[in-house]
């Protein structure tokens, strides 16, 4: 019996894999059933295009839809305007609740004749395959949720302004039904302690978040904490780390389903290949992590002020590729290789994203 501590896509995603070659699984989960981690919201999926094809390489089929945003609402600090995304490759889907990804997947895994412990006291020492989650807090996020708002469905919000997300974080409006949008800020340490009080001060000051939400029922609230970090082995003590509990997560944009999955592939792949783990994600996932850290550091430094440079061109216009809304710079392997290290002593100097 190979034990899968943690029911997220990473867990479920090595979970399946591993029936699917023969092994008896069975997947350890704290909670009373899978998605009860987050509250339904949306979560993207970053630069994978086709979501199904990416997905389907690695004999996953949840039965969900996926979601691509048409037009999105942008803010820097002193404009807010418009852009055309309907060319962007980032995919939305749900996560948290019987809607959600996990949830989906969770039907797949009994499909394929995982076994399920729920409400489940193990530890991480029982397990071969470790699953549960960021192990750090180096950033937090607080959302509420509401009701009955103008906010048009085909768009989403995103917001760099150090007043309400300092060093170069984020905050988002992004509609979950046809009911309810979320609005969510998120902070780095040392702000950590702050955010819930910087979200309400974005939805009172912040003119084009005000008029969205100013006046309407809010139905619920919720947050949450992360990290991310780039490990010298997520084979650790004989036992395979996926997922955020191994650190794989985007420091830039938070966007980590993309890291959890293909790490717990990977995962089930070392274990039924007898393959080297660490080999295998490094190969695989490294060059976007060197990506995703290396526009931490411009962001850390320089704050909403890159963004406000880098999308000044389109303030009065709009562009059909979100991508390609910041400018590529000369020397772009090597500037991108510099921040990439830099960031590394940074966080290695300072404990913290």
């Amino acid at each position: 019996m190979i034990d899968v501590l943690g029911a997220g896509p990473a867990g479920l995603c090595s979970a399946i894999n591993l029936a699917r070659s023969g092994e008896r699984v069975r997947v350890c989960e704290q909670r009373a059933e899978p998605g009860m981690r987050f509250h339904e919201n949306l979560q993207g999926i970053k630069d994978v295009g086709d979501v199904p094809g990416f997905v389907g390489g690695m004999n996953l089929k949840p039965k969900i839809e996926y979601r691509y945003f048409k037009k999105a609402y942008f803010g820097t600090r002193n404009s807010d305007f418009e852009l055309d995304v309907s060319k962007s490759k980032t995919a939305f889907v749900k996560r948290g609740g019987r809607n959600s990804l996990e949830y989906a997947l969770f039907l797949q895994a009994e499909e394929e004749g995982v076994e399920f412990e729920f409400a489940s006291k193990r530890t991480e020492e029982t397990a071969l395959v470790v699953a549960t989650g960021s192990r750090r807090a180096d950033a937090a996020a607080v959302g509420s949720v509401f009701e009955d708002t103008d906010f048009p469905r085909d768009h989403y919000f995103v917001m760099f302004d150090d007043r309400y997300s300092p060093t170069g974080w984020y905050s988002y409006i992004i509609p979950i039904s046809t009911d309810l949008v979320e609005f969510v800020n998120c902070v780095s340490q040392p702000y950590v302690p702050q955010v819930a009080k910087l979200h309400e001060k974005a939805i009172s000051e912040r003119k084009i978040v005000r008029d969205f939400l100013s006046g309407k029922r809010k139905v619920a609230s919720f947050g949450g904490s992360g990290g991310a970090s780039i490990p010298k082995s997520a084979f650790v003590g004989g036992q395979y780390y996926v997922g955020e509990a191994a650190g794989f997560q985007d420091p830039f944009m938070g966007f980590g389903i993309a890291y959890a999955l293909k790490s717990g592939y990977l995962a089930a792949k070392a274990i039924v290949e007898k393959k080297d783990y660490d080999a295998l994600w490094k190969e695989a996932l490294m060059p976007n992590l060197r990506k995703d850290f290396a526009c931490r550091f411009p962001m850390s430094v320089l704050g909403d002020r890159l963004v406000s440079w880098g999308m000044e061109k389109y303030r009065n216009g709009k562009t059909d590729d979100l991508a390609q809304a910041m400018p590529r710079l000369p020397f772009h392997s090597f500037f991108e290789e510099t921040c990439f290290q830099l960031e590394m002593f940074r966080q290695k100097t300072t404990g913290r994203l």
